[in-house]
């Protein structure tokens, strides 16, 4: 991995050299990949992602968006520095997963664009090929203990690294067609020190996900058996 980061006035790239050969501010426009063909489609969320075919590998842009009672400053954030902006971060914090051999996926390209006090931002991934959210599969049909397990193992795998999942649910979970497990959406992640109550409180969460997905959708294949199975994955592991 080849990180380069330059500015251009108050727009600002950081990308993996070994992926593109520059990374300019167009690269982040939807409407220039559909002019040329290479949008692929989208998904729809608190924020858009779009899915891009570039000469690198299949990939996902997508903008930066608050949710909750913050979304009234929609897709604004406050400056504090250019290494504190939500795409650097996530964009470097994957690059450390992903040196480490970690089921996550490889960053390519940020933007930052600052305007006065505020900035806005997106980022560009490589795509999981031929993979599915843990919610779409639980909507489709009920996983086997062993991919519960391995669901347990995949989270513990990043725990063990010390990085702190701040939006651990269903949707960030991905299941490729060797039944492959990995984490996505890495925003507001970090590193923390090593303790057993943020990471209780991660497995927490995932948990209310479920639920929640469970109460909204029916059919949805997931039970109380199922998250013992994802525990125990997650304490036997490696």
């Amino acid at each position: 991995m080849n990180p380069i980061l330059s500015g251009i006035g108050r727009q600002y790239t950081l990308y993996d050299a070994d992926y593109l050969d520059q990374a300019e501010p167009e690269l982040f426009q939807v409407q220039t990949h559909r002019d040329s063909g290479r949008l692929r489609g989208h998904a729809t969320g608190r924020g858009e992602a779009w899915f891009l075919s570039l000469n690198a590998g299949t990939a996902v842009l997508r903008h930066y968006h608050r949710g909750g009672w913050m979304r009234i400053l929609g897709d604004r954030y406050l400056w504090t520095g250019l290494e504190n902006t939500r795409a650097l971060r996530e964009w470097r914090l994957l690059a450390k997963l992903h040196r480490l051999g970690l089921p996550v996926p490889r960053p390519m390209a940020a933007l930052v664009v600052r305007r006065g006090v505020f900035y806005r931002a997106d980022i560009i991934i490589a795509m999981i090929e031929n993979s599915r959210s843990l919610a779409s599969n639980l909507q489709q049909a009920p996983l086997s203990p062993e991919l519960w397990r391995r669901v347990g193992r995949c989270i513990r795998e990043i725990h063990e690294a010390d990085v702190y999942h701040a939006d651990l649910n269903a949707h960030n979970i991905l299941l490729d067609a060797q039944d492959k497990v990995y984490l996505i959406d890495f925003d507001r992640g970090r590193l923390r020190a090593n303790g057993r109550r943020w990471k209780k409180r991660n497995l927490s969460r995932l948990m209310r996900s479920l639920i929640k997905l469970k109460n909204k959708h029916h059919p949805f294949a997931f039970n109380e058996k199922d998250f013992n199975s994802l525990q125990e994955g997650y304490v036997t592991y490696p």
